[in-house]
């Protein structure tokens, strides 16, 4: 029983549990307790996570779970996001009845999202993905009493249903084609099998991936969880689900698939070029903020994408996947923290409530400004070494086309993301309110920001980090 192989989960699931009687009693100025004491445990998590990242790769339980540095450096970026989100949640929430129970669901999530990450066992790897994705469809349904965050739950859990069911049939394929449950061993019991049932046993593993990373054709769920959700709900299920799944996907891929099996470098090569350019196409009709964001998280998922697709070949794509996914959730949660200052004063996501930002509210605008302009991928912020890193795997890879496809894209995109500040800075406001105060979105725009502006202006740091998380087990 190696227990120190699971100390962060173990951490935070444990918390989990013990906030579950806590939130149901505290009142008053105590229902920011549980909050509290999520932060710290989020702290404690990650302190025991980062000696992973140099740590020799080794199996634990029984060859199930891996302690490798790319388990490290992913959890790390999983339990990042888990904290800003709670700092942008607790001041959203503050003084309302759900402000003691999110905290409870949000460690539950990071603590699956974490599993998915290090999970090298078929059965762990369905376990985690639901244990990342149904306290998710709760936090969409804190405030029960909203009807589109009802639709936006129900929509959200039956696809997830679905797509998690057609892939724990996909993964029953594997075993049945090699008798192991261990990614390893299936990679090296499929060298001799039938490629027919190996292509649709990963074509029905991939649509569980393919959901929780909003690819197409999964993607249907993402548009309406965003815009139901309150704003820092559809933040953390944008950043959090997503970084796991490519983490999961890449380990999968990297020791199950080995050697382009099923030509799977093609085949989500084509899934990133259709995932964004629709995704940007769709986001140019938006009027919605949230949902702006949620095509937009999309296209920023094709882009990544690209660089799965090489990851077997390319010794550079798992560090740019790594860097761009840490660069993606500070700026797509920077701008999901300035949407729920503006949606709890204003309650609205329209263009109409950002309208102006610039001149009421000058320094959360312009951090929505930068966030925006590193998603564009402009210079010299973190967004534009991300997409440099990525369009330079794909080409290295092979695929000039798809890295020209992506090129356009980014073009596309920059027109959307402009539209936005023009409303913020070109016209004139329509309401005289500032944005909500809080010390929890503060922060969180802070952290965001500087990391924005940080890893733009000196990527090696988290390319450096990203490096050190490409050794995995195999």
């Amino acid at each position: 029983m190696d227990l120190g192989a699971v100390a962060p989960e173990m951490v935070l699931a444990g918390t989990a549990l013990a906030l579950v009687p806590v939130a149901g009693w505290v009142r008053g100025r105590w229902r920011r307790l549980p909050a509290a004491i999520a932060l710290l445990a989020l702290l404690v998590a990650m302190g025991l996570t980062a000696p992973m990242l140099t740590s020799t790769p080794r199996e634990a339980f029984c060859g199930t779970y891996a302690v490798d540095p790319f388990r490290g450096f992913y959890q790390l970026v999983v339990e990042a996001g888990a904290l800003v989100s709670l700092l942008s949640l607790a001041s959203h929430f503050r003084a309302s009845e759900q402000e003691p129970h999110h905290p409870v669901a949000l460690l539950m999530a990071t603590a699956g999202g974490m599993g998915l990450v290090a999970a090298t066992d078929l059965g762990l790897i369905i376990l985690f993905l639901q244990m990342v994705s149904f306290p998710s469809y709760l936090l969409v349904l804190l405030v029960r009493s909203d009807g589109p965050a009802q639709e936006a739950a129900l929509k959200y859990f039956l696809y997830g249903a679905a797509a998690l069911a057609v892939m724990a049939y996909g993964l029953t394929f594997l075993f049945g084609l090699t008798g192991s449950l261990n990614l390893r061993a299936i990679g090296a019991g499929l060298a001799g099998a039938d490629r027919a049932w190996v292509a649709l046993a990963f074509g029905l593993v991939v649509v569980g991936y393919g959901f929780e990373m909003a690819l197409v054709p999964f993607h249907v769920w993402a548009p309406d969880v965003f815009q139901g959700g309150a704003a820092p709900v559809s933040g953390f299920v944008s950043v959090v689900p997503k970084v796991a799944a490519f983490a999961g996907l890449l380990r999968f891929l990297l020791e199950a698939m080995p050697s382009g099996l099923s030509a799977w470098p093609t085949v989500l090569s084509l899934v990133a070029a259709a995932t964004m350019t629709f995704g940007n196409l769709l986001a140019l009709r938006q009027d919605s903020l949230k949902r702006l964001l949620a095509y937009s998280s999309m296209a920023q998922a094709g882009y990544m994408l690209m660089a799965v697709a090489v990851a077997g070949q390319v010794p550079g794509a798992l560090p740019a996947v790594g860097y761009y996914l840490l660069a993606y959730l500070l700026m797509n949660l920077a701008a999901f923290t300035v949407i729920a200052q503006v949606e709890r004063v204003i309650g609205d996501d329209g263009f109409a409530a950002v309208r102006g930002l610039g001149r009421r509210a000058p320094w959360p605008g312009a951090a929505l400004a930068l966030a925006l302009l590193s998603l564009a991928g402009v210079p010299p912020l973190a967004g534009f070494a991300g997409k440099v890193f990525l369009l330079v795997a794909a080409i290295e890879g092979g695929l000039a086309w798809l890295a020209v496809v992506a090129a356009a894209n980014m073009a596309v995109a920059l027109f959307y993301y402009a539209a936005v500040i023009a409303e913020m800075y070109f016209k004139e406001p329509e309401r005289p309110e500032g944005l909500a105060p809080g010390a929890g979105y503060a922060w969180a725009l802070g952290l965001c920001t500087a990391g924005t502006l940080g890893f733009g202006i000196a990527p090696g740091l988290a390319r450096g980090l990203a490096q050190l998380g490409s050794t995995l087990l195999r």
